[in-house]
């Protein structure tokens, strides 16, 4: 069987003698190939590759032994420069789809495709007569967890922390325990280590931290993040980038669409912890920044204290439909960034924009799909154009990529046509 193309989640396009349409996993575009079928949903048939009959050029031995067992990396057995040139096509496939006419991307490879991911969880294996608790990832398509000994992507503080953390569970309520939540600050020196359920982990099982190599040490509350001469304080359950170096390649692409930002109201959707709100609240007159986790507001308020931008950077706790309209009625924002989640913007936030919004809006996105639906609302069928399209690597391995458009409205918005401020203060 030949493969097709790569579509978002790392599976192939195929089809079978009869023309039905198949996606597989383990393989490359352009590849022959035998598959087995592993179930059928609809008219669909889902199947994964068994052997190699004609392999692609750009096909490599994963160097991880977990791989494919384990389901945290979809695409190991491909070179890592065309790992990138995939993600490319299938950003560009999802625009094409919703008729989005856009520039040639610009696209943003990491320099260490290994080692990135400062933050993972891990689930606990609980112990029998004959072998001791582990730590581990589900595995591919299943619930049941596989132990590890090293995970390529994650920090070395994490996996280099791994012996103790195994230790610690054997004075450990493990069958309580389910997952241990990790993340390294301070520079790489600091293991905020998180227990789900906390009841799970020994009452005082980390008073006394753990034996971690280099001198690391461990937290259980919060740890710090530094950018550009910033610091940070960010919690277990705070969301951040887990790629942190590549995190700098993101943000600078969206401080480059917004054409410059120094005496400008901007508007922070889905802000988070307030890490790139900060900095442009360095040079902008106001930063508004929207967001409906109470916890991350918090963090974003300390974090805007800290890094001396208080004064021009306010959170409003409320989601961002409900916001976005008062927000922008009060004073029209000169321009609006928008960082939904993977499911996207709802469509009152895209339809307010198109009927409403600023002249600028510069739009990140993790997931092509719901990024090319929103655009067909704001471009195909709005009053936005595309005037710069950025494709940045966050997450090698994996088929997960992060996308930032550059929007410019080219038809004036109608204050008589603009929805009603909704939702509360």
């Amino acid at each position: 069987m030949r493969l097709g193309r790569m579509v978002h989640g790392g599976l192939c396009l195929a089809h079978d003698d009869q023309g039905a349409t198949m996606l597989v996993e383990g393989g490359i575009p352009g590849e022959d190939v035998e598959i087995s079928v592993r179930y059928r949903k609809g008219s669909t048939s889902f199947a994964e590759v068994v052997r190699v009959v004609e392999p692609s050029p750009h096909r490599v031995t994963p160097p991880c032994p977990y791989v494919p067992k384990c389901g945290g990396c979809q695409l190991q057995h491909v070179t890592y420069a065309h790992q990138v040139e995939l993600k490319r096509d299938i950003v560009l496939d999802a625009l094409h789809r919703q008729h989005i006419e856009h520039p040639a991307p610009r696209m943003y490879a990491v320099e260490d495709p290994w080692r990135y991911r400062i933050r993972g969880e891990f689930h606990v294996i609980a112990g029998t007569e004959s072998t001791p608790p582990a730590l581990g990832f589900n595995r591919a398509r299943s619930w049941r967890p596989i132990a590890v000994d090293d995970c390529l992507i994650h920090h070395p503080r994490i996996t280099t922390a791994l012996v103790a953390l195994r230790k610690l569970l054997n004075s450990s309520a493990t069958n309580a325990l389910g997952t241990l939540h990790l993340t390294v600050g301070e520079e790489g020196q600091e293991l905020l280590i998180h227990a789900k359920p906390t009841k799970g982990l020994a009452s005082g099982a980390l008073d006394g931290g753990l034996d971690l190599p280099d001198g690391g040490r461990v937290s259980t509350t919060s740890t710090t993040l530094r950018w550009r001469g910033m610091t940070f304080r960010v919690t277990p359950d705070a969301f951040i980038q887990v790629n942190w170096a590549q995190m700098d390649v993101l943000y600078q692409c969206v401080i480059e669409a917004l054409g410059g930002h120094a005496g400008l109201r901007v508007v922070d959707a889905y802000a988070g912890i307030g890490v790139l709100a900060s900095y442009l609240a360095v040079d902008a007159r106001e930063v508004v920044c929207i967001e409906s986790n109470r916890g991350a507001a918090q963090l974003g308020v300390l974090n805007a204290r800290v890094n001396d931008v208080a004064e021009r950077m306010h959170f409003v706790l409320s989601p961002v439909e409900d916001a976005l309209p008062r927000v922008g009625a009060a004073e029209m924002a000169d321009v609006v960034i928008l960082d939904p989640p993977r499911a996207g913007c709802s469509g009152r936030v895209t339809g307010w924009l198109a009927l409403a919004g600023p002249e600028r809006v510069v739009y990140v996105s993790c997931d092509p799909a719901t990024l090319a639906r929103d655009l067909h609302t704001l471009v195909a069928s709005g009053p936005y154009r595309v005037d710069s399209l950025d494709i940045v690597d966050m997450f090698p391995q994996t088929y997960h990529v992060e996308t930032v458009v550059q929007l410019t409205r080219t038809q004036a918005a109608s204050e008589d046509e603009a929805p009603e401020p909704s939702g509360t203060r």
